[in-house]
């Protein structure tokens, strides 16, 4: 059985969101700060987390917008894929719902079947697909000590007490020494801390600590409990507090591995608040191919993240775009059939894709570079490197910083990639600005914008640049453009080039954007239109 949606309304920052679950891929939430992402964590661990959700207070800080007047109820929802129980009437139910201050009445708390119906279900019923929230503290002393009922090491020794008792019980009575014995011939022990200890073997290099079992006092009630894991470094103890962020964060998800795969009975829903957290950059790319791993194995894992190395276009259907706007939360989230229904609406041939291989066709096709636009607001297109490498340096001199509005530039590698990269933008409601080059050639350029741009009197003269409200063009070339309208261009790129050993275009363009006061006069109106575009798009 696994999570397969869940719905929150009324949630803090949160009007009305449904987000689905991928089959064997990361969900992934990506977007700016204080977009509403650690909202969302939050109430998928209300609902399915370790604690009951009607214990959990309300703050008033946790109603929607703040006003608990207004809005005195809120209501997560989670559907799974089989039911995760059923009441006494031998009904099933796929669905448990968390209403706070239900029917509007306050201190209210209902746990029910999404249609307003009180269920009951058993800790056991709860146990069979519930969350674990490793959020951005990664308080790892916390996950392993008994001071909590909901800490793992509580939940892993109670399962190991369970395995204990009915066979090694009488063994394990006589004396503490068969104890420790008895535990180290218990096929759930011995299995655990092996794929424990294997799932460490791949760490990233520069790992110093590890985690290592002992037993201490003798506890008849929970022979489980003379358990005690600690830090290791070398052959010497450590304090957990010795350990980095991203250590701790591995330990923990490599401790959840192991526990999913010899307990197959239930299943976790992994929360990760920021895995990127203190982790270099090769770091975070382990640590991606780590939790798709995990996912591949069966294992539920939701992120979010601030990070590109953890977009990836093979899991497209899994990535979810947070914004905020109007100071509510929106989520964008695509599956497979209607990212395809809209390259389909947008000019592309029915022949080329298909529901089944958009997913394929994209992550084929997209750099990690591009990727990056999935964190602006605003994108611009262009088709090569020197524009990519210019145009930030004459935006940012006529007064638009490309980070400071929240804008992406992004190198297509070819006038022919730009519809590709611009429908799959579009398709998550980013801003999309295109700049490009008709080459003086009228035709081709209509046949490459087809049902994307409506102009149809592309004009190619060689010293000419139109520029509208959603893209701009040059009749031949953007360099050849530069060189009309900025004094001695030519010139100037002959002498830098050979004072600092320049061959490439890009790199001369780029060398007279750096050395130059001049301002052409067409990137203040590329920078005036991509404000408007900015501005309406936040309404």
């Amino acid at each position: 059985m696994k999570l397969n949606s869940v719905t929150i309304q009324h949630y803090r920052s949160i009007e009305h969101v449904t987000i689905s679950l991928p089959k064997n891929k990361p969900l992934v939430l990506f977007g700016p700060n204080n977009a509403g992402k650690s909202n969302i964590l939050s109430a998928i661990n209300r609902v399915i987390g370790e604690r009951y959700p009607t214990y959990i207070e309300m703050l008033d800080s946790d109603f929607y917008q703040r006003n608990r007047e207004e809005f005195p109820t809120t209501q997560i929802s989670a559907n799974f894929t089989k039911p995760l129980f059923y009441n006494r009437y031998g009904n099933p139910h796929n669905t448990i719902a968390v209403s706070y201050g239900h029917n509007g009445e306050d201190n209210n708390n209902l746990l029910h079947d999404g249609s307003g119906r009180r269920i009951y279900p058993s800790n056991q019923d709860r146990s069979a697909c519930q969350s674990y929230l490793i959020d951005a503290e990664r308080n790892i002393q916390s996950a392993f000590n008994y001071s909590s009922s909901y800490s793992l090491l509580s939940k892993f020794s109670k399962k190991i007490h369970e395995a204990l008792s009915s066979e090694h019980k009488d063994e394990l009575t006589i004396a503490f020494k068969q104890i420790k014995d008895s535990f180290e011939q218990t096929e759930e022990f011995s299995n655990f801390f092996q794929k424990f200890s294997d799932a460490l073997k791949g760490a990233v290099k520069g790992f110093v600590h590890s985690l290592a079992v002992d037993f201490s006092a003798y506890d008849p009630n929970n022979y489980a409990k003379s358990l005690r894991i600690y830090a290791k470094e070398g052959s010497n103890i450590r304090g957990f507090e010795e350990f980095g962020t991203g250590e701790q964060q591995v330990l923990l998800m490599a401790f959840v591995k192991a526990y999913m795969e010899i307990f197959t009975g239930e299943n976790f829903v992994l929360i990760i608040e920021e895995p990127e957290a203190h982790l270099h950059p090769l770091a975070q790319r382990w640590l991606k191919e780590y939790i798709t791993d995990m996912c591949s194995s069966g294992i539920q894992v939701i992120i979010s993240t601030h990070s590109v190395e953890f977009i990836d276009a093979e899991y497209l259907d899994g990535l979810v775009r947070v914004q905020k706007i109007g100071g509510i939360t929106r989520t964008v989230q695509l599956s497979p059939q209607e990212l395809y229904d809209f390259c389909i609406e947008s000019g592309v041939p029915s022949t080329n894709v298909s529901p089944e291989n958009i997913v394929d066709f994209y992550s084929t096709k997209l750099f990690l570079d591009q990727l990056k636009g999935m964190f602006a607001e605003t994108i611009i297109l262009v088709e090569g490197a020197t524009e990519f490498f210019t145009l930030p340096i004459y935006l940012k001199r006529a007064g638009y910083s490309l980070a400071e509005h929240g804008t992406e530039i992004i190198n297509c590698r070819g006038k022919a990639a730009i519809p590709l990269y611009w429908r799959l933008f579009k398709a998550y409601g980013y801003n999309c600005y295109v700049i490009f080059d008709c080459d003086k050639d009228a035709k081709g350029t209509q046949k490459t914008f087809n049902k994307i741009f409506t102009n149809e009197n592309w004009k190619t003269d060689d010293n000419m640049c139109e520029i509208t409200d959603d893209y701009a063009y040059f009749g031949r070339d953007f360099e050849a453009y530069l060189g009309e309208v900025i004094d001695n261009y030519f010139a100037m790129e002959q002498e830098l080039s050979d004072k600092y050993q320049i061959t490439s275009k890009p790199g001369k363009a780029k060398a007279i954007a750096q050395h130059i006061e001049e301002i052409p006069n067409f990137i203040k109106e590329i920078a005036d239109k991509l404000e408007v575009m900015e501005m309406l798009g936040q309404n």
